[in-house]
């Protein structure tokens, strides 16, 4: 065997050795899988086959190595990462009992998406990672499919088309850009993360072409979330996860020299992807991004009328000034009125309101009509209206005080905690990626929803894994934190005793 065919074969039984976990059967493993493609490769040699190209065919035939290395795992026990699993179902409750205390009853649909939330996390738990491994190519093939669907029918021209066809055919009975709206394509692009993690691993022998191959599908994505598809809705949010997450794999595969790359050439390499990615999909829409960070910053001055979000984010900052360390905050009923009203801002505050239907007086009568004299203004009817669980974290600042606020508080930080440390317990190189990168997707969502509930919000609101409201949003979280479970408990094996 020469020695690009054995560098070949190494390869192949390095890839299947990452995935098994139970170490002594490594070696029985790695000498039966090499007599079996050696006698192959034979075979195909006795036909007439070239020597290359007959152990390329053997190598071939054996299949995907990481799936093979993870059916040898199938065959010991496995376990569960069972913190990461607790405080991920701790949350989870506390969003149940939430909505049961702002619904009644069950707690409205919101419970139901939670209960098909944990169904999808077990079923990823169980098979995710295996699946992921498998199918890790078809769903890069699908995943542009759906990307380049989405950017026909949300262009001028695919709007008219799909308008037309739905108006004269009884069979289109839906509007596919409903379906297709910019959560569900956040939804592929939460998935798309331990993707790329499976992309790049598989072509780190050739660092190069797998960063530009795995960089092109980035910034497709990206261009798929530009202005020009999402209705200038500021979705920067799945921008952020599906940069921060792709520039970490990236990083911790040269960091770790997973990549056959000199490590100086390696962070370059990724530098120059970093910048290119971020250039192409920002220098269309400057003017928004500029816009959002001053938002950011500065909401006093889009603040034009109480309608705003900017307005929203003035609001949450002042009444998170007001309250207490336990219990609501002591609020007189001409106050109540004042925050009821926006009065507190736009007429005894530093706020000018411009634009709208309505004046300031109109918004007042129109918010005070169903109020009764005695200033019995619940808190609740003060606090943001829009949006329901994007403010979670500052209502319970508000219901609660400074102190359960704070335990709830810590309660997220330590899942995300627990997310990376599974993930770094993780021991095979393409599990602790793969987990890694739906560790630092989800990580970014609950950061920029946090800073949103203390009044700063970058482009629209993030999502908080396992509590935002939605379907999408809960069935993307419930993905990637099963994925890092089921890499987790697909290379941590427990031998059988006796």
């Amino acid at each position: 065997m020469r020695s690009e065919q054995q560098e070949r074969l190494n390869h192949f039984l390095e890839d299947v050795d990452e995935q098994i976990a139970y170490k002594p059967i490594r070696a029985a493993v790695n000498e039966e899988l090499r007599a079996h493609v050696e006698d192959k490769a034979e075979t195909y040699m006795e036909y007439g086959i070239e020597e290359d190209e007959a152990y390329e065919k053997a190598i071939r035939d054996m299949g995907d190595a990481s799936v093979i290395g993870i059916q040898m795992n199938e065959t010991h026990h496995l376990r569960i990462a069972k913190p990461l699993l607790t405080a991920i179902l701790i949350l989870t409750a506390l969003a149940a009992a939430g909505n049961r205390q702002q619904y009644g009853g069950f707690g409205g649909s919101e419970n139901i998406c939670i209960l098909w939330g944990l169904l999808v996390l077990v079923l990823s738990m169980w098979y995710g990672y295996p699946l992921l491994l498998k199918h890790a190519g078809k769903l890069t093939v699908l995943f542009t499919a759906l990307g380049g669907f989405y950017m026909l029918i949300h262009s001028e021209a695919g709007r008219r088309l799909f308008e037309d066809v739905m108006i004269s055919s009884p069979v289109m009975l839906f509007n596919p850009c409903r379906i297709f709206s910019p959560t569900v394509i956040f939804l592929i692009f939460q998935a798309a993360v331990p993707v790329m993690a499976v992309l790049l691993y598989h072509g780190r022998h050739r660092w190069l072409t797998a960063l530009s191959a795995t960089g092109a599908f980035l910034v497709f994505l990206l261009w798929v979330n530009s202005s020009q598809f999402v209705w200038k809705t500021y979705t920067y949010t799945s921008v952020l996860a599906l940069l921060v997450s792709g520039l970490g794999i990236m990083l911790y595969m040269v960091g770790k020299e997973y990549a056959d790359i000199d490590k100086r050439k390696g962070f370059l390499s990724v530098g120059i992807f970093f910048l290119s990615a971020l250039l192409l999909w920002a220098l269309p829409q400057k003017k928004m991004i500029s816009e959002s960070l001053d938002l950011f910053f500065h909401p006093q001055e889009y603040a034009y009328n109480a309608w705003t979000d900017s307005y929203n984010d003035l609001l949450v900052q002042e009444l998170l000034k007001r309250s207490e360390w336990v219990g609501e905050p002591k609020l007189s009923g001409e106050e109540l009125i004042g925050y009821r009203t926006s009065e507190w801002y736009y007429k005894d505050g530093p706020g000018e309101w411009s634009g709208g239907s309505q004046t300031l007086k109109e918004y007042g009568e129109y918010k005070m009509q169903y109020q009764e004299a005695d200033f019995s203004i619940p808190l609740d009817d003060v606090v943001p209206q829009s949006y329901g669980k994007n403010y979670w974290i500052f209502r319970w600042f508000m219901k609660y005080g400074r102190i359960p606020a704070g335990i709830l508080l810590l309660a997220v930080f330590s899942m995300y905690g627990l997310l990376f440390a599974t993930t770094f317990q993780i021991r095979n190189r393409l599990g602790r990626l793969a987990a890694l990168g739906g560790s630092l997707a989800l990580s970014v969502q609950g950061l920029l929803y946090v800073l949103g509930n203390f009044g700063h919000r970058f482009g629209m609101f993030g999502n908080l894994p396992f509590v935002s409201e939605g379907f999408v949003s809960i069935t993307g979280s419930a993905v990637l934190a099963g994925l890092v479970l089921s890499a987790y408990r697909f290379d941590t094996v427990v031998t059988e005793k006796g």
